[in-house]
């Protein structure tokens, strides 16, 4: 899982990326296949996971979604499609002489089928990541997010021949990787998340994954935008000597950030999902307010964005799995919400940026740069304030390190025959236990409001509790 979900993450970074495999001769920043390769990517991508997430099989049967699975053979088609797409573009970026149509419509056509691999191994590594409890994934997660970058590095100092190898290999090594992990599962009997209630109304009507999905679009257009801006409308490129000195910062910092996060988890013996999202919020407004240093200080500004970029990358994933066990929603829905929305806001922001580009021919760039960072960190803020405040995110995290997909279960029925609690107060229990209200609830098992509010107190006087947070408190309590 490591190497084959580094190998992914890594790959489709080093095409958006400016500095990644697509920089080509006539524009900076790769701007003859590199940009119409990024928006054909990015926008197949989005599309593709929108709607895997909102199609509902087998709903009009009346039979149960099932959660994503993907034949090994489509999955080796895909990938092999998105190693040929890549290369190709590599080769093309190569022998690029001049910025025509017909280079964009090439390139366009190829980021489409890079776009189609994105979007099925998205869902594949979503499906076998949420597969695991959150204590045999934590580390493995926060590792490929941060080896990810390691390819960066010597990237730079490869010649064609060696970027096109790269592009076409780590697609295939994903795809080995992902089959192995399959067969190992199947073997192994790993567990995988209920999908009993998955795509069922209610799980929309709390509002957790919509808050979820409008936060996480905001800090990918903002962080695109940023790092679109500091390319076109800082005064001069940034060096190429100092791109390989970019990515080890990025590695470290990435590491360090990530490293400490994980011992306060371990210190704490508790789930902090927020630590994930307060880094990235931090790193993200660092960067904005670093933009107009752009202009005479390029390396600093765009070594803080990189680095705002790589925590917000683990946010997403760890987030995403939160709300999977949680709220026991469908791999293929979460995963295709989140990240859908993700590959749609980076066109987003780099259409803005190359519009804010256009509009500074007639002003000047230093100028109009503070206005630029502001902006972007009003976004942030909006996100981070009243999108998706802290508060939600409570209700994410299974904050017991020990927690796994069948001990909360296990562990609310233990109670309840301990405490005596009737059939339809275990139900209410266990839901209660997982972050759920009343409303929730009312939808969920079909009665009123009423009847909820005197299960819940008659539980709360069994139990001899008072809130729904010393039920939690509760069910710490009793690990032993």
């Amino acid at each position: 899982m490591l190497l084959g979900f580094a190998a992914f993450v890594s790959w489709t970074n080093l095409l958006m990326c400016f500095e990644g495999l697509l920089r080509d001769s006539v524009i900076y920043g790769g701007g003859v296949v590199h940009d119409p390769f990024l928006v054909g990517a990015c926008v197949a991508a989005a599309l593709l996971l929108v709607a895997a997430a909102l199609w509902r099989p087998g709903l009009r049967e009346g039979k149960e979604p099932r959660p994503f699975r993907s034949p090994h053979r489509f999955l080796a088609a895909v990938a092999v499609l998105g190693a040929v797409c890549a290369a190709a573009a590599v080769v093309v970026s190569v022998v690029a002489v001049s910025n025509g149509p017909h280079l964009w419509f090439l390139a366009t056509l190829l980021g489409v089928g890079a776009g189609c691999f994105i979007a099925c191994f998205t869902l594949a590594w979503g499906s076998a990541i949420s597969a695991f409890d959150m204590r045999d994934i934590l580390f493995v997660l926060c590792a490929a997010l941060c080896l990810q970058w390691a390819p960066f590095v010597p990237v730079v100092f490869f010649g064609p021949a060696a970027k096109a190898v790269l592009a076409g290999a780590l697609p295939l090594l994903s795809w080995a990787c992902l089959r192995g992990l399959g067969n190992g599962g199947a073997e192994e009997g790993l567990p995988r998340v209920a999908a009993a209630a998955a795509g069922k109304g209610p799980e929309h009507r709390d509002g957790v994954l919509p808050r979820l999905c409008g936060a996480l679009f905001c800090f990918a257009f903002t962080i695109e935008f940023v790092w679109t801006c500091n390319v076109v409308m800082a005064a001069e490129p940034l060096d190429e000597s100092l791109f390989w000195l970019v990515y080890v910062c990025v590695l470290g910092a990435a590491a360090l950030v990530m490293g400490v996060i994980l011992g306060f988890m371990e210190h704490w013996r508790t789930y902090r999902m927020e630590l994930f999202y307060r880094a990235a919020f931090a790193l993200a407004v660092v960067g904005s307010v670093a933009l107009p240093l752009s202009y005479h200080h390029l390396f600093f500004s765009y070594a803080v964005v990189y680095v705002a970029y790589a925590l917000i990358s683990t946010t997403m994933w760890m987030l995403a799995w939160a709300v999977m066990f949680m709220r026991k929603l469908a791999p293929r829905r979460v995963i295709g919400y989140v990240f859908g929305l993700q590959f749609l806001a980076l066109p987003c922001g780099f259409a803005a940026a190359k519009s804010m580009q256009w509009y500074a021919v007639s002003h000047t760039g230093a100028d109009l740069l503070p206005y630029v960072g502001f902006a972007a960190v009003a976004v942030l803020v909006v996100a981070y304030v009243f999108l998706l405040p802290e508060r939600v995110l409570l209700l994410l995290s299974p904050r017991l390190l020990k927690l796994s997909h069948e001990s909360l279960d296990d562990r609310c029925r233990d109670a309840a025959a301990a405490f005596g609690l009737t059939e339809r107060e275990t139900e209410i229990f266990m839901l209660l236990a997982r972050g759920r209200d009343v409303g929730y609830i009312e939808k969920t098992l079909f009665i009123s409001r009423n009847t909820v509010n005197t299960h819940r107190k008659n539980l709360y006087r069994k139990l001899g509790i008072h809130t729904q947070q010393e039920l939690l408190s509760l069910i710490e309590d009793n690990l032993g």
